[in-house]
């Protein structure tokens, strides 16, 4: 094990380079073209960089996530970003019937920016305050899965203990794998899910769907979701 980690650390900085001198995205083929790795070591070295938060993966292509090199975006170009993604909305409620959302983190709450309301869309109480603290909502824990550091401070907030704060770290690496969160609940009979939207330089942001879970077709709605989410990151790359 001791000798094999270092040629992994050597090949996954291959990979991160060699994206990186591109200047642009590109697929799991061309790369391993281009670093002389097999495809499945690059697939390897890729899933470890997405991971990790240095790499993005939008579809089908790979593009460095330059996190220090790029300045923090200011409230307009935060808020001309959302206005941009707004109308995929429209998209996730014409596909999954669903009532859709926008979500952000602000500190450890999440703000839900814009919302589609689908018919007979089940209330919550985030409808009247447009904010809820990020762990009790399903984008929000989306949302710190992807931020460690306020991840960080949300658990020195709420003062967990070592077993409490295992549990919410591995249900946030759980989460930041698939990509995805979602919860049910009983008592309203609700089911959201919530994916990423993950943009080179700038904060993720969640797209979120939700609807009456014995009305929803959950393995559409996660489709859905994601090629949406897919879909809106491609066309931001696209118009940068």
């Amino acid at each position: 094990m001791d000798t094999q980690l270092p040629q992994s650390i050597g090949k996954a900085l291959l990979v991160l380079s060699t994206l990186t001198q591109s200047g642009r995205s590109m697929r799991l083929t061309e790369l391993s073209m281009r670093t002389g790795l097999a495809k499945s070591t690059t697939h390897r070295m890729l899933t470890a960089l997405t991971s990790s938060g240095l790499v993005v993966r939008v579809g089908n292509h790979y593009l460095p996530q330059h996190v220090s090199a790029v300045p923090s975006p200011t409230p307009d170009s935060r808020c001309g970003t959302l206005r941009r993604l707004a109308p995929f909305l429209g998209d996730l409620l014409l596909r999954t019937g669903m009532t859709a959302g926008l979500a952000v983190l602000d500190g450890t709450n999440v703000n839900f920016m814009y919302r589609v309301y689908s018919h007979g869309d089940v209330r919550s109480s985030s409808d009247d305050t447009g904010s809820l603290p990020a762990h009790l909502s399903t984008a929000g824990r989306l949302l710190l899965a992807y931020d460690r550091p306020a991840a960080r401070t949300l658990i020195s907030k709420l003062g967990l203990d070592i077993c409490a704060e295992a549990e919410l770290g591995h249900a946030l690496d759980r989460i930041r794998q698939a990509g995805l969160a979602e919860s049910r609940s009983e008592r309203s009979g609700t089911l959201c899910l919530a994916a990423p939207v993950r943009l080179p330089g700038r904060p993720v942001v969640a797209f979120t769907i939700r609807g009456k879970s014995g009305q929803v077709d959950r393995t559409q709605a996660q489709h859905w979701l994601r090629r949406v989410s897919e879909t809106a990151m491609r066309a931001m790359l696209t118009a940068a």
